[in-house]
């Protein structure tokens, strides 16, 4: 997962659809893909520009240096600074420290990509249906059980509406979706933030 999260939120300049190149995406491409995803959904040109900026602003807020993601307000965006450098040094085996991760550091990252996949689903292929990341949530836990039965049943999607939640952020524009997504969707899997004492 910290190797996916290093991909996906890479910042370097390659010419790989990263999230660093797409947070550079122009408006007038922005603009242009709006309209392509207008006409295969039952979205507004401008529904479909909104939630273009809104993923766009994402990935600027989280395409960044790992030191960068460390400093950061957000508490999303130090989760991923801190999968990146377990990615980067772990993974390299470059470093004897264990590093400190959490389930909920996982599982904020990975509800976060979720709600960008259905913001992506609901535009670009809405034939998937609303339910397609649920069905994909209960599909992984039957697959996993049947490999290893012993493991506690646990789904991820179950307690919330990810097509309502995902639409949600995005309707309520840059600022304040941006900020629940990055600070508060981890109440809504039930990961509540660990207290100092």
């Amino acid at each position: 997962m910290t190797l996916s999260c290093r991909k996906l939120f890479d910042n370097a300049s390659k010419p790989d659809l990263t999230g660093g190149n797409f947070s550079k995406t122009s408006n007038p491409t922005l603009s242009e893909h709006a309209e392509y995803w207008a006409n295969n959904s039952c979205h507004t040109a401008e529904e479909c520009l909104t939630a273009l900026r809104f993923l766009r602003r994402f990935f600027s807020e989280c395409s960044k240096s790992e030191t960068e993601l460390l400093r950061s307000d957000g508490q999303l965006q130090k989760r991923i600074g801190l999968l990146i450098q377990h990615s980067n040094r772990a993974a390299a085996h470059l470093s004897l420290e264990d590093y400190s991760l959490d389930i909920i550091d996982l599982a904020h990252f990975t509800a976060a990509c979720t709600v960008v996949g259905e913001i992506v689903r609901s535009f670009d292929n809405p034939n998937l249906g609303p339910n397609y990341f649920k069905n994909l949530d209960t599909a992984s836990l039957q697959a996993a059980r049947r490999i290893f039965p012993q493991i506690a049943k646990f789904q991820m999607f179950t307690s919330w509406n990810i097509e309502q939640q995902a639409r949600l952020y995005w309707q309520l524009g840059e600022d304040n979706g941006i900020s629940m997504l990055l600070n508060q969707i981890q109440h809504a899997i039930g990961g509540e933030p660990k207290s100092d004492t």
